[in-house]
């Protein structure tokens, strides 16, 4: 992560509904799911936190792990951490203890903004707490999996991308400034337009919140830190998906493919695959 700047211009970010007629939707949202976090290769600890419905994952893992999700509403966060290790580690910590209690309100659309803005604003207070983790902050990047809607939320450079028909499309918003987007490679710098946190003093939060139709089997859901997407371009992770039998053989393609380029950031990501009706015969009757 990088520094924040106290600029807020956030766009609009207009909603992408899919067309549902000729989906198959799942009964429940029955996914496979990959989780992997590391600090990279050059970071010297990790200050990324991710969360699988109650799961909290940091820290460094020796390779991605699976779960199989079937509960009524699924959650998946990513928080990138930034203001120093401890401070870094502590913010995107906070944000996901604050989040994952939360769950009901973050999967409906009405309430999911005032809860990450109360995040936000839990992390002022624990500046006031901790007056040496003064400025620290994180992104956040996540969705709730329901069976009648896929609700996904952003704040910073995270991002959420969706992989259905062949074809990748970014849910999340990138509050950078205006031409540093990129999807073809390191943007210039890595300052943000806002973030939870981030600042000596509150800011408010205007989180990027999308309400789409729920996965249908075979699609994907990739959630990811900016350390995936700076390494590895969106091509590349385009063909990962389409080409990976499975969440676990993408997150470890994705994974590989960061670290072959250097892996200079802290590196998470969060894989899920909607099951066709054979897959879950397979995960059932096994």
């Amino acid at each position: 992560m990088g520094r924040l700047l106290h600029h807020f211009v956030v766009d609009v970010d207009p909603r992408r509904l899919f067309p549902a007629i000729g989906r198959l939707r799942c009964a429940m949202p029955h996914s496979t799911i990959a989780a992997f976090t590391h600090r990279g290769r050059v970071r010297p600890d990790n200050e990324d936190a991710l969360a699988v419905d109650g799961r909290i994952f940091t820290g460094d893992m020796a390779a991605p792990v699976v779960m199989t999700q079937s509960s009524d509403c699924g959650l998946l966060i990513i928080a990138d951490g930034m203001g120093g290790h401890a401070h870094g580690a502590m913010a995107s910590r906070a944000v996901l203890d604050y989040l994952v209690a939360a769950v009901d309100r973050l999967s409906n659309p009405a309430s999911c903004a005032e809860a990450i803005e109360e995040a936000n604003q839990h992390l002022y207070a624990l500046m006031q707490e901790h007056p040496e983790a003064l400025g620290m902050g994180s992104t956040l990047v996540g969705a709730v999996l329901t069976a009648e809607r896929l609700v996904t939320f952003n704040v910073g450079d995270s991002r959420c991308y969706l992989f259905s028909a062949g074809q990748l499309v970014q849910l999340s918003h990138d509050d950078v400034p205006e031409g540093e987007n990129s999807h073809f490679g390191p943007r210039r710098s890595h300052a943000l337009t806002q973030a939870l946190g981030g600042s000596s003093f509150p800011i408010a939060v205007e989180p990027h919140i999308s309400v789409d139709p729920p996965l249908a089997p075979g699609e994907t859901l990739l959630l990811c830190s900016d350390g995936l997407t700076d390494m590895v371009t969106s091509q590349v992770i385009s063909d990962t998906l389409k080409t990976a039998k499975d969440p676990l053989q993408a997150a470890k393609t994705l994974a590989a493919r960061a670290f072959g380029a250097g892996a200079r950031d802290n590196l998470s990501l969060l894989v899920a695959r909607c099951l066709d009706a054979p897959d879950l015969q397979r995960k059932e009757f096994g």
